[in-house]
């Protein structure tokens, strides 16, 4: 009589982590980049630590969570099978 546990747990934990760790790479890389970056010269009449961390670095990593989310994140129904078939009696 063991436990058998929904394969949406199991991929809603695998996106948690996912999303978790882009956090945390992203984070750092602004981090990194406001750090490092000096004020002069200027991007677009902004310090350039405040152009590339605050406008370039979002921007880039929007395009890349559209990826992630199109290539590692499957598309799993939310309703059991169970409910879809007493609805369609």
């Amino acid at each position: 009589m063991g436990f058998t546990e929904d394969p949406r747990i199991k991929e809603g934990r695998r996106s948690l982590a996912l999303a978790w760790g882009y956090f945390f790479i992203y984070l750092a890389v602004i981090m990194i980049l406001s750090y490092s970056l000096g004020i002069k010269p200027y991007v677009w009449g902004l310090p350039r630590w405040v152009a590339i961390g605050n406008i370039i670095v979002p921007i880039v990593f929007v395009i890349v969570l559209i990826f992630v989310v199109e290539k590692f994140l499957p598309n799993i129904p939310l309703t059991d099978d169970e409910q879809k078939s007493d609805e369609e009696e």
